[in-house]
């Protein structure tokens, strides 16, 4: 080989490596500068979340104050539901206690009278024209 063709083989060489420098500088550009685009995009998302919150936390109070307003009414409303449970209740045993008065009543009325052939006034009766329960039996004891 003559000193020509090694003239032209390092030359050669030399800018082979040359353009794979360059290829690999450029690449190594485009990876980062793509690196950076996705970091302004993640930058810009969360700006746009952070402002997203910073309106919700703004709303925040309101709605926290109506839940707690809205808490107050049902233990209000529960509170009027346990007094009327309780006032239904007196009421039920009140019914209890005056039927079972008019119970007693009757069946001292059948004991002082136990064919019950009277009506209050102490006249006679006549037992075929009494009116009993619906069911025809017996409302006595």
């Amino acid at each position: 080989m003559d000193t020509q063709e090694i003239i032209w083989i390092v030359v050669a060489v030399v800018v082979a490596l040359v353009v794979i420098g360059l290829i690999a500088w450029l690449l190594r550009k485009k990876k980062h500068q793509k690196a950076e685009a996705e970091r302004v995009e993640r930058t810009e998302q969360a700006a746009a979340l952070r402002q997203d919150a910073d309106r919700q936390a703004q709303v925040l109070p309101d709605a926290e104050l109506r839940a707690k307003e809205e808490q107050v009414k049902a233990e209000k409303l529960r509170r009027e539901a346990d007094r009327a449970e309780e006032r239904a209740k007196v009421a039920e045993t009140d019914h209890l206690q005056q039927a079972a008065r008019h119970e007693d009543r009757l069946r001292e009325a059948d004991r002082l009278d136990p064919d019950g052939h009277a009506d209050p006034a102490g006249n006679p009766r006549d037992p075929r024209h009494d009116e009993g329960p619906l069911d025809g039996g017996s409302h006595r004891a």
